[in-house]
């Protein structure tokens, strides 16, 4: 099983409480352009991606579309376990009923995603041990019952001196 984490890209205002605000933040024009290059830089290394899950936050959903345009072949779904409200712990136990030989990518916020990942690398999700910077991803290999490695953890700063 391979496990793809996204943090949405860059975004308009800042987290609001106000959960009707939060919701609806869209990209920046800049957000949009940085996912786009990184997904491309992506693509060379991650050739497939079967199922983009996405958080039902506007910046999500835009981030998981950026994706979809490079993966087409992979089903997008709107998943409730990546808002950012929810509990962690929810998303963790849903990938572990995930079938082993897929490729899943997750679009989502921080620390949230942070904190799943935490979970199913059996570190303790309540302390900072990473954060993912806005665009950023993180890629793990392993299956539920065998253990997970850190593959891949790179932000877009990354991305783009890769492009260089």
């Amino acid at each position: 099983m391979r496990l793809i984490f996204v943090r949405h890209g860059l975004s308009e205002g800042h987290f609001s409480k106000d959960q009707d605000k939060d919701f609806l933040r869209e990209l920046t024009e800049e957000g949009i352009q940085d996912l786009r290059r990184t997904f491309k830089s992506f693509k060379r290394a991650q050739k497939r991606i079967d199922v983009i899950f996405t958080s039902p936050l506007a910046r999500g959903v835009q981030t998981a579309e950026i994706l979809w345009e490079h993966y087409t072949d992979a089903n997008l779904e709107m998943m409730a376990d990546l808002d950012i409200l929810d509990d962690p712990a929810h998303l963790v136990e849903y990938i572990s009923f995930l079938p082993n030989d897929g490729t899943y990518a997750f679009v989502g916020h921080d620390p949230h995603l942070t904190r799943a990942i935490a979970s199913i690398l059996s570190l303790h999700p309540e302390h900072d041990f990473l954060s993912m910077k806005k665009g950023g991803i993180c890629v793990l290999q392993g299956g539920m019952w065998d253990g997970f490695t850190l593959e891949m953890l790179v932000s877009p700063k990354s991305m783009k001196s890769l492009r260089s």
